[in-house]
């Protein structure tokens, strides 16, 4: 998993943490249930009494135990953490379907974890959370998962998992956080995801997904974020991407993406535009301009895109943008040398003329305009 999207997950965990266990245990007795501290015993145990689990003393009370949380006022259970643990081998081990209060359950960056989902996880059906992340595990997306009616949040992200997206997470109502990215999943993305209506971060990226970009996710007002990056999607960047009234992140990078960008992105609530890697064409020109005020970083490189950038009215919301690897021509823009960039990149094009300000860039790496037609200034030659 990238590092950012760990850092949402676990602020995300917490959070959900936060809502549902502190507020179910205030004033009650912090000790936990021995039931379920005999349970979790026979968990580590099952795993080798691993050193990642050290702080599961048989002669503490396992509400202080590391990531672990109790709840209610027979100190059950509520949620278990297995994070960073390299010392973990095999299959999840059994014994979990034994503690029937658990509303999160989470796997993060286990990486020999291995084999499939096993069936008993089914009987949780109280998981309001549940991850399984960075891990070798296998299989399908079992259909008991249909059956969470209670999740909110959903993270299968880099593990080996395959087949479809599943049908069944449409029965998933309550939903608002979906990962299922770096898999290997194969097919289309599927109409039921529609039903998702309180989904805010739909991320599906680097799978085996292939088709268009379905129409359908028009329907998820409350989205977001929506990553597609790194399939094999084909056809054109749908118009109603920039109608979406809350939807400031899209990535659709490394796709078969083909045709003119719509109008509708230089109009929007986006802030991230990720469109590079794809077979893109015509004028990205309006997606910079200073009327897209909310426009914070653009990356269009590696496509056919072809305008002029010179008369272009910068946006000063900008912090970054990549427009390498295209045929875009004229001057860089005056504004640009008032923007406070934290990167940028226009190498490989057919831009031409002093880059403006150019005295700030003397010491940045030559790369990031080089092979154009005739920049010059900055890190580059001098311009005559």
């Amino acid at each position: 998993m990238k590092p950012s999207n760990f850092y949402l997950l676990s602020l995300f965990i917490l959070l959900v943490s936060q809502t549902f266990d502190i507020s179910t245990s205030q004033g009650l007795p912090e000790f936990c249930n021995k039931n379920d501290k005999n349970t979790l015993l026979r968990i580590k145990n099952k795993l080798g009494n691993p050193s990642s689990l050290s702080s599961w003393d048989p002669n503490t009370d396992c509400s202080s135990w590391k990531d672990v949380q109790c709840g209610n006022e027979q100190g059950r259970v509520t949620s278990i953490s297995f994070i960073e643990a390299q010392d973990i081998n095999g299959p999840i081990p059994p014994y979990l379907d034994q503690l029937p209060y658990l509303t999160g359950l989470h796997f993060i960056n286990v990486p020999n974890l291995s084999g499939p989902i096993p069936p008993y996880i089914g009987k949780l059906t109280h998981l309001i959370t549940f991850t399984i992340s960075g891990t070798k595990l296998t299989g399908q997306i079992p259909p008991f998962l249909g059956g969470f009616t209670n999740l909110i949040q959903l993270d299968l992200s880099s593990n080996k998992l395959t087949g479809p997206v599943p049908v069944f997470l449409g029965q998933l109502k309550k939903l608002s956080y979906l990962d299922l990215s770096s898999n290997e999943l194969t097919g289309s993305v599927p109409s039921v995801l529609a039903q998702l209506t309180e989904l805010s971060y739909l991320q599906l990226s680097s799978n085996k997904l292939s088709g268009r970009i379905p129409d359908f996710l028009s329907k998820l007002k409350n989205v977001n974020t929506i990553d597609l990056a790194s399939n094999s999607l084909v056809g054109r960047i749908p118009e109603y991407l920039g109608h979406m009234p809350n939807l400031t992140t899209i990535s659709l990078s490394n796709n078969l993406l083909n045709g003119p960008i719509p109008k509708s992105l230089g109009r929007s609530n986006l802030a991230m535009i990720k469109l590079d890697h794809n077979r893109l064409t015509g004028d990205a020109s309006f997606l910079f301009d200073k009327a897209n005020m909310n426009i914070v970083d653009i990356h269009i490189d590696y496509n056919f895109f072809k305008f002029d950038f010179s008369n272009v009215d910068l946006s000063r919301t900008l912090v970054g943008f990549n427009i390498s690897h295209n045929m875009i021509y004229g001057s860089l823009p005056k504004r640009f040398g008032e923007l406070r960039v934290e990167f940028v990149d226009m190498s490989y094009n057919q831009l031409c003329g002093p880059i403006p300000n150019g005295r700030r860039f003397k010491r940045v790496d030559p790369a990031i305009f080089s092979n154009n037609k005739c920049l010059c200034g900055g890190p580059l030659r001098a311009c005559k």
